[in-house]
């Protein structure tokens, strides 16, 4: 390589002071504002109207367990809460998502093929046929929905979705109701599945399928009510009780 070429491959000083001034910028991008939640916004409070105040207290309810929106406000507060806690929610979702093929693979058996022993297990009858269907139905939007989440998912778990999101408190619940709503979907087509099986059990003609089909479920119904008096939860859960009914009782 000549002398003459060493000049052109070599940055000027003005060039390389724009190349560092530009990596300064974009690493203050990526870095959350200093001031970012740290103050509660004002709009999160629950409004004063009599109705608009318990429809408010219902919706923190249903959406997060709680009675407002100062947990919110804790928890995103600190660092890259808001990026983790999306990031976090779209694993999950993948989980669920491979759940819910399965759910409707199993619904599309069952639909697309006759019982061996139709007399015992006929679970083509109406209502059990009904329910797998709306099972299928409910898995098959479940994913759409799961897929739809997953791809705007990028976009929301971004600061500067979280800062237009924040600026009122009904947007926050739009966008819960938003992440939820494959839960949703998802636990139904689920509780269609138990239901025909259910239905499929009960209305059969076989005593023995009946008593096994209610030594199985009581024995996963009492599992299942164990797990949930030993979770986080449960004791949750109370908490939030005891905590509205001394608010109604003026304590």
């Amino acid at each position: 390589m000549s002398s003459a070429t060493l000049p052109l491959l070599m940055p000027s000083p003005n060039q390389s002071t724009r190349v560092a001034s530009g990596y300064s910028q974009l690493s203050q991008l990526n870095t959350p504002p200093d001031d970012f939640f740290d103050e509660f916004p004002p709009k999160w409070n629950a409004p004063k109207p009599f109705i608009s105040r318990h429809i408010f207290q219902i919706c923190c309810f249903i959406f997060t367990w709680r009675s407002d929106l100062h947990w919110l406000h804790d928890l995103l507060k600190e660092g890259n809460a808001w990026e983790e806690l999306h990031s976090r929610y779209l694993t999950q979702l993948n989980q669920v998502s491979t759940v819910q093929g399965l759910v409707l693979a199993t619904a599309a058996v069952f639909i697309s093929s006759n019982p061996p022993l139709a007399k015992d297990v006929n679970y083509i009858s109406n209502s059990s046929y009904a329910c797998l269907a709306e099972s299928l139905i409910f898995s098959l939007f479940g994913l759409l929905f799961q897929l739809k989440v997953s791809a705007s998912g990028i976009v929301f778990q971004r600061r500067s979705a979280a800062k237009i999101i924040i600026e009122r408190r009904w947007r926050i619940f739009w966008h819960l109701l938003g992440m939820a709503m494959p839960i949703v979907i998802f636990t139904i087509s689920v509780v269609l599945l138990l239901i025909s099986i259910v239905l499929t059990g009960f209305a059969s003609h076989s005593e023995t399928v009946q008593m096994y089909l209610s030594i199985t479920f009581a024995f996963l119904a009492t599992c299942h009510l164990v797990s949930i008096l030993g979770s986080p939860f449960y004791h949750h859960f109370s908490n939030l009780c005891v905590h509205i009914l001394r608010i109604e009782n003026g304590e």
